[in-house]
């Protein structure tokens, strides 16, 4: 009874979805590689390529430059990189988001880039990704076809643990000279079985842009504070000179402390202060979410060094959790992974359809 209902509802399901689904699934490889894909589309922009003997500029003299372009635009942060090929960046303080405006600066020079080509076509692509272009519905229904993979993951599985399949090669592996309908029997079936866990995954971890509840349970699990909502950016202008002032012993020290890194990021927003924060990506972080903490005071005086990889399980987890959906916490074996099982969805789609239309599920 349990079988004949699961079976039926793991077909009705999947041909309900699977137009859904194939679509999350294409955008979702699409993004597997955005930042690679967008340094490749981006020479000059994203992957800079200095003359011998340029020398990078000190972060004052890169604020100079920037406001002297834009002398009328609030600064959140100023990122600068240990790497003499990725360009430095500043956030300026932005009306349409308190996460700001993010641009391109030359290191060398201090002349703000354009925006890098295909930037706003993955915008695009993550929107049609989580919400269908459609905003709250299409947040919804995406939701629905994730819980849906993950249902038709798991029937998928019983299903064929109810056909007993024999041993190892009975459940992974291919067997030859099937045609037809058995064929595609077999390969739904087989391939389902190999990517199972990266479909729950992928499915688990998306379900936290559509649901707010859903993320809400995942810190509470983990048990970590739900982060706050960023506050707007500073809406005074802080002058070359004062921003100066600021780093002038602050930024000997933190060389002092970090003779190598990927990348550091001074946080405007909060000053003036007393406490003077920047975070840093050490040159082994695996991906952009691993922040360090450094907090400074006036003088130069190291207050507090927050790393990451000090903080609680929970929390580190949850810091990086676009990284593991989109596989960029494991590197590009991480991405490929997730870019295939991604892609894969499309063919699940064809092949769902077409033993659909076939009318009767082999038993």
């Amino acid at each position: 009874m349990l079988k004949t209902v699961l079976l039926r509802l793991h077909a009705w399901l999947g041909v309900s979805a699977a137009l859904v689904i194939a679509l999350v699934g294409s955008t979702g490889a699409m993004m597997a590689f955005e930042p690679q894909i967008l340094r490749l589309l981006n020479p000059g922009i994203l992957q800079l390529e200095p003359a011998a003997g340029q020398v990078m500029l000190s972060p004052q003299a890169l604020y100079q430059q920037i406001q002297r372009a834009e002398p009328n635009r609030p600064v959140q942060a100023l990122t600068l990189s240990g790497q003499p090929d990725r360009p430095a960046q500043v956030i300026f303080t932005s009306a349409k988001s308190p996460k700001g405006e993010s641009v391109g600066v030359d290191p060398y020079t201090g002349a703000l880039l354009p925006e890098p080509t295909g930037e706003a076509a993955f915008e695009w692509i993550e929107d049609l990704h989580r919400n269908l272009l459609a905003d709250k519905v299409g947040k919804a229904v995406t939701g629905v076809s994730a819980f849906v993979l993950i249902f038709m993951s798991l029937s998928g599985l019983y299903l064929r643990w109810k056909r007993r399949p024999q041993g190892v090669g009975g459940w992974l592996g291919y067997r030859r000279g099937l045609n037809g309908r058995a064929w595609r029997f077999q390969l739904h079936s087989v391939a389902g079985t190999w990517l199972f866990a990266l479909f729950i995954f992928s499915a688990a971890t998306g379900l936290s842009w559509s649901y707010d509840w859903y993320k809400a349970g995942i810190y509470q699990v983990l048990s970590v504070e739900m982060p706050k909502k960023p506050k707007p950016g500073p809406k005074e202008v802080l002058t070359a000179e004062q921003f100066d002032g600021y780093l002038a012993s602050v930024w000997p020290r933190l060389q002092a402390e970090l003779p190598a890194y990927d990348s550091v990021t001074v946080l405007l927003a909060t000053l003036p202060s007393d406490a003077i924060r920047v975070e840093y990506l050490s040159k082994d972080s695996p991906h952009i979410r691993e922040k360090n903490t450094l907090t400074f005071s006036p003088s130069g005086d190291v207050l507090s060094h927050k790393r990451f990889a000090e903080k609680p399980w929970g929390e580190q987890i949850t810091a990086s959790w676009k990284m593991l959906h989109t596989g960029q916490y494991w590197g590009w074996s991480g991405q490929l992974m997730m870019m295939l099982s991604s892609l894969s969805l499309l063919g699940f789609a064809w092949l769902g359809i077409s033993l659909f239309r076939s009318r009767k599920t082999p038993r």
